[in-house]
């Protein structure tokens, strides 16, 4: 691509050579016309003046003339012929005819040849009629000095055109291409360009001028960009799920917890808010739009066909400073799942202990009415119930006793931790279980894995295998099997309850290890159960790093598999 400098110097250039050109022309051919025009004037003198002579007979005149202008003429008088020859050589007799047949038709008659530097002419009067030849090269010399003249000044006036476009290019043309350029680095965002001091009064200010204006606009995008990177830093980090919408419907923000939440794996700015948002979550946007004020509620999300989610939502609507405009909409989504769980929990604890409290102060109070009002007058009713009375006592026991573990167990996040045999653990809650398991008929296999070693406390781990075992006892019907295996697996230690009762149904599963959950509510009471013992177990475990999961099968048995890490 040319420079302007460049075009600059090539226009100025051919217009001064076009216009030398034609001023060449012009005065070349105006010294052609004008030198004719005196030569022949001059001429027409000559042949009067000679043609007086030749009336005079004045021959050695004609013949100092001829000389004087070295000429050679020739004089046709009545049929005559008079000839004056000089030393040069003209070819006066081959132009004869030509001159005589064109002073028919004009007189008198003037032929220049340019190339062969000789002139023609010839002039009728009266009778007489003179021709005359000579050489003539002053306008030729003439039209060469004037071209040597032009080219010269030209070459001089394009060597000025050379240094003023120089000196233009230099003190202007070049300082607003610097600035031309440092603004398009400008507008690129490259805001640390400057461009040097020009010592040019013309163009100081206008240097300055851009540079003032780079530092601006590079504070100000420091600025920019600090503010941008704590707002992306709190976005990010805030726990709820935050969107921006334009005015149009269009999301232009959308941080982390979003995406973590929806399991949004492609971005979702710029697309319209109703092809992505829940219908219940739409119709708080609409609302919001519609008043233009902001709008909270608590919504429930089915996120897909297990999980549901509880959110507490906020719309509020951007709007101008004068508030007459509206610009968008924030939403904020605060996850509250955990805490309806929590809410759900402690409105369900609250109930079982109370359930499970007053089921056997309800019985203790009854049958000590019972005693009162004179049965323990009698022996036998005054034995069976003081048995009932203590085996509700031991209910009671168990279940504040089971409590406090709970509590412990949650309280102390950090469980004693050393090396044990986990293999002897397992035989010794074994043994402890026999007795219950001899009562149903019911066969203990062990499978345990000798010099099985794990990262735990002995009593806290015989706690979790003796209630695995007591609940696989109780929910099997008599005359089965119940396995039990202690193994290494890559990584982890593994302990598995393998029994063949009544099972879990899929629905059920998720919930065996909450507060007071019971498969079999009657069977659980029956036993002495306190619906305690599985969330005790899990949270021991966990409180080891490990995990429990169950595989069940309704009717035919169920899988209980703990996992600690070595």
């Amino acid at each position: 691509m040319i420079k302007f400098y460049h075009k600059l110097l090539i226009i100025l250039t051919t217009i001064t050579v076009v216009s030398f050109l034609i001023l060449g022309f012009i005065v070349h051919n105006s010294i052609y016309t004008i030198s004719v025009e005196h030569q022949k004037k001059e001429l027409q003198k000559h042949a009067q003046q000679i043609i007086s002579l030749h009336h005079n007979h004045n021959d050695r005149r004609i013949q100092s003339l001829a000389e004087t202008y070295e000429s050679n003429i020739l004089i046709l008088d009545k049929g005559k012929t008079y000839r004056v020859n000089t030393n040069q050589d003209f070819n006066i007799e081959k132009r004869k005819a030509e001159l005589l047949r064109q002073l028919k038709s004009e007189n008198p008659v003037y032929i220049l040849d340019g190339k062969a530097g000789e002139y023609l002419f010839g002039i009728e009067k009266g009778n007489v009629t003179l021709l005359m030849s000579g050489e003539y090269d002053t306008v030729y010399a003439l039209q060469m000095q004037f071209w040597k003249y032009l080219i010269l000044m030209g070459i001089v006036f394009i060597a000025l055109i050379f240094f003023t476009v120089r000196y233009i290019n230099r003190t202007y043309i070049q300082p607003i291409n610097e600035v031309s350029y440092a603004a398009s680095l400008l507008t690129q965002g490259n805001y640390r360009v400057r461009v040097p001091e020009s010592s040019v009064k013309e163009t100081r200010e206008l240097y300055v001028t851009i540079n003032v204006l780079a530092r601006r606009l590079e504070r100000l995008n420091s600025e920019q960009k600090i503010q941008r990177n704590r707002l992306v830093t709190t976005l990010e980090n805030i726990p709820s799920a935050v969107l921006m919408i334009d005015k149009h419907g269009n999301i232009v923000v959308a941080n982390k917890t979003f995406y973590d939440i929806f399991n949004e794996n492609t971005n979702v700015e710029q697309q319209n808010y109703e092809k992505l948002l829940h219908p219940t979550l739409k119709k708080l946007v609409v609302e919001g739009f519609r008043t233009e004020k902001p709008v909270y509620d608590q919504v429930e999300l089915h996120l897909n066909q297990i999980h549901q989610k509880f959110f507490d939502t906020s719309c509020v609507p951007i709007l101008t400073r004068t508030k007459k405009r509206l610009q968008g909409m924030v939403i904020v989504l605060h996850d509250i799942t955990q805490l309806k769980k929590l809410e759900n929990l402690r409105r369900d604890f609250v109930a079982n202990v109370s359930h499970e409290l007053k089921t056997p102060i309800t019985s203790i109070k009854g049958f000590t009415e019972t005693l009162l009002d004179g049965a323990k007058n009698d022996e036998a009713s005054l034995d069976m119930f003081l048995n009932i009375m203590l085996k509700e006592s031991n209910r009671i026991q168990s279940l504040v006793d089971d409590l406090l573990d709970l509590s412990k167990i949650e309280q102390n996040t950090e469980l004693d931790k050393h090396s044990i045999r986990l293999s002897k653990v397992a035989h010794h809650a074994l043994e402890m279980i026999q007795p219950l398991a001899q009562d149903k008929n019911i066969e203990l296999i062990d499978e345990i894995n000798d010099n099985v070693t794990a990262m735990a406390d002995e009593s806290k781990m015989s706690q979790v295998i003796v209630n695995l075992l007591s609940n696989a006892v109780n929910y099997s019907p008599p005359d089965k099997t119940i396995t039990i295996r202690v193994y290494n697996k890559e990584r982890c230690k593994v302990i598995e309850v393998i029994d063949q009762g009544i099972g879990i149904a899929k629905e059920e599963t998720y919930r065996i290890f909450e507060r007071f959950y019971r498969v079999d509510k009657a069977r659980s009471r029956d036993s002495g159960g306190t619906g305690l013992g599985l969330s005790i177990t899990k949270h021991i475990v966990e409180g080891y790093q490990g995990t429990i999961e169950v595989e069940s099968e309704l009717g035919k048995g169920s899988i209980f598999r703990v996992q600690l890490p070595e």
